[in-house]
């Protein structure tokens, strides 16, 4: 079995920049799959600086997981099970008109299931390098967090073909065996 990192795509400018986050949304929280009790929806602040040119991709990971209705509904129909939505609204921080309708994605718990690729720095720091996921660790989940990074969210290669098939926008896939944590 292959796995694949999903994540947005790094880089892009046009992305609306998301601005503080309520206080009852930690981010930490959201990471290690704590379950959350928030009003509904989620109010979420957004830079804008010109409307023309902005990217609303169907994924956000900036800060936390931001998933698009097209990818939540490919996620759900995928048969993925163990992610715990909130519907969130971006709005304009200058004029407070909602944007876009996003969920966030609270993915269930972390999974230990390393077989290679955690080393440790001289200054004592643990770096994850081309790391290898043993299937048999997986608990059978086809999405999920490292346990050994939890900033990262791993999907098998049948949920990759499908996010493949689908044409979302601004979604980076890629190997684990490639990844390189700074």
């Amino acid at each position: 079995m292959e796995y694949y990192i999903l994540d947005e795509v790094a880089g892009n400018q046009d992305i609306p920049y998301i601005g503080e986050l309520p206080e009852e949304l930690d981010m930490i929280n959201v990471i290690m799959g704590k379950p959350l009790s928030l009003n509904l929806p989620i109010r979420l602040p957004v830079k804008i600086d010109d409307e023309s040119v902005v990217v609303y991709p169907d994924m956000m990971t900036a800060d936390i997981p931001l998933f698009s209705k097209k990818l939540k509904n490919l996620l759900d129909g995928l048969g993925i099970n163990n992610i715990n939505y909130f519907p969130v609204e971006l709005f304009d921080e200058a004029s407070g008109k909602v944007v876009a309708h996003y969920y966030l994605g609270i993915i269930n718990g972390l999974i230990k299931c390393l077989k290679s690729g955690v080393e440790t720095s001289p200054a004592g720091r643990r770096i994850i390098k081309n790391p290898i996921i043993d299937p048999t660790l997986t608990d059978g989940q086809m999405l999920f967090r490292l346990y050994e990074r939890p900033l990262l969210i791993i999907i098998d290669s049948y949920v990759k073909e499908g996010i493949e098939r689908a044409g979302l926008q601004w979604v980076s896939v890629i190997k684990t065996e490639d990844y390189i944590s700074l």
